[in-house]
């Protein structure tokens, strides 16, 4: 698993890479390599502007093509959560509780195709689409006519109360196949960056 760290200060990125780099699981790529990571860890303790732009660096066009990205920080808002999904977010850890060893875990999770968002912000999430304050550009999505089947509403109920591939597979009596190739279908066709996008998506629908 290729990691990039991304950090406020160099000294928290040292000894983030430092504790990543002697995990045999995981090579630690620079800020600035010519190749994309698999996982790109962001770690600060307020999300601003400058973040939100080093962030677009790593999106190329083809949202197959972005890394998967693991959000550590201290309580983003609804909006800002919003755009970062939109650049790529599968993971948020609460700066305030985190080690270095849950941050390992969550990045080899990561890679493995899970994704984790806790329920508190889940609920901010849909408390932004009460009151309708959405920023359209920062979710890239196109025809909202665009409607999801039954069997990928079922599979992202399962997404959005936060359970893994396997998890979805015992709950629908589905194989973990059929749930991969659903979820990969889905955001295929709606254009959307991952999991938690395809989410956001469906809860600014109105669907979940």
């Amino acid at each position: 698993m290729q990691v990039t760290v991304l950090a406020e200060d160099r000294l928290t990125a040292q000894g983030v890479e430092a504790h990543l780099a002697a995990d045999d699981r995981v090579h630690v790529m620079p800020v600035g390599a010519e190749e994309n990571p698999d996982v790109l860890l962001v770690i600060t303790a307020k999300l601003e502007e400058k973040t939100f732009t080093a962030l677009k660096r790593y999106c190329p066009e083809d949202p197959a093509a972005a890394p998967r990205l693991v959000l550590v920080a201290n309580k983003p808002t609804a909006q800002q959560l919003v755009r970062v999904i939109g650049l790529g977010l599968v993971a948020f850890m609460s700066r305030e509780e985190t080690t270095l060893a849950d941050i390992t875990e969550m990045l080899c999770a990561v890679a493995r195709g899970a994704a984790s968002l806790p329920q508190s912000l889940l609920g901010s999430l849909l408390e932004q689409i009460r009151t309708r304050q959405w920023n359209e550009q920062s979710l890239d999505t196109e025809d909202d006519s665009l409607s999801f089947t039954a069997r990928e509403l079922a599979v992202l109920r399962q997404l959005a109360a936060g359970l893994s591939t396997t998890e979805i597979a015992a709950a629908l009596h589905y194989s973990e196949r059929t749930v991969k190739y659903i979820i990969h279908e889905m955001i295929a066709r709606h254009g959307l960056r991952n999991r938690v996008h395809a989410v956001a998506y469906a809860l600014r629908q109105g669907l979940l």
